[in-house]
C-alpha cells in the first residue's frame, strides 16, 4: 500500500491507534458490556489497514459477550467474511488499555490523525 501524499509518522501513529482499539475491543474482559458502544464512532473511520477493517467489521458482527467465546467467534467470523489470514493472535495479546474512558480516548486520537491526512476509499 503507498502512502506517497502521507506523511509517514502520521500514517504509522493511525496504524498503531487501529492495532491498540482492536486490541482492547477484542482482549480485555472489561470491555465486553461496552463494546457495541465503542465500535459506534468507528463507523465513519476510513482503516487505514485493510486488516484492521476486517477485524472491526467481524466485531461488528459478533454479539457474544464472553471473552473465551469472542476468541473462536471472531476467527470463525472473517472467515465466513472471506477473509481466513487475519493474525488473530496479535488481536487476543494482553492491552494496556482496559477502561472504557482510556479506549475512548484512543478512538478521539484516532479521528484527529485521520483528519490531517488525505481520505483515502
Amino acid at each position: 500500500m503507498s502512502h506517497e501524499h502521507d506523511s509517514r509518522p502520521n500514517v504509522d501513529q493511525i496504524f498503531g491507534l487501529e492495532r491498540e482499539i482492536l486490541r482492547a475491543l477484542c482482549a480485555s474482559p472489561h470491555l465486553t458490556g461496552d463494546r457495541r458502544t465503542l465500535l459506534r464512532p468507528l463507523a465513519s473511520h476510513v482503516w487505514r489497514d485493510p486488516e484492521h477493517r476486517v477485524v472491526y467489521e467481524a466485531l461488528l458482527r459478533t454479539l457474544t459477550r464472553d471473552p473465551g467465546a469472542l476468541r473462536s467467534e471472531l476467527p470463525a467470523t472473517a472467515t465466513r467474511m472471506g477473509f481466513p489470514d487475519v493474525e488473530w493472535s496479535e488481536y487476543f495479546e494482553r492491552c494496556d488499555i482496559s477502561q472504557i474512558a482510556e479506549v475512548q480516548s484512543r478512538i478521539r486520537a484516532l479521528a484527529a490523525a485521520s483528519a490531517q491526512l488525505p481520505f483515502r476509499p
